[in-house]
């Protein structure tokens, strides 16, 4: 693994502030499309019926782009 991660890393002994999180989710972003790549939310559920009036139609909130991150 690369030890010069641009993603800061979560401490084992407490929580990951919100900033931070926000700050490495475009470098996870970036490595996960690598992985696998394209939309890898599922297609339906148990629970679209609440989702879907919850999210006007949807099954959640959009996503952004690696681009808009």
């Amino acid at each position: 693994m690369n030890s010069k991660s641009k993603a800061p890393s979560i401490p084992i002994d407490g929580v990951m502030s919100y900033e931070d999180w926000l700050r490495g989710r475009r470098p996870r972003r970036e490595l996960e499309n690598l992985v696998a790549p394209g939309v890898i939310r599922r297609q339906g559920s148990s629970k679209d019926r609440r989702l879907r009036k919850l999210f006007d139609g949807e099954r959640g909130l959009p996503f952004p782009t690696t681009e808009e991150l």
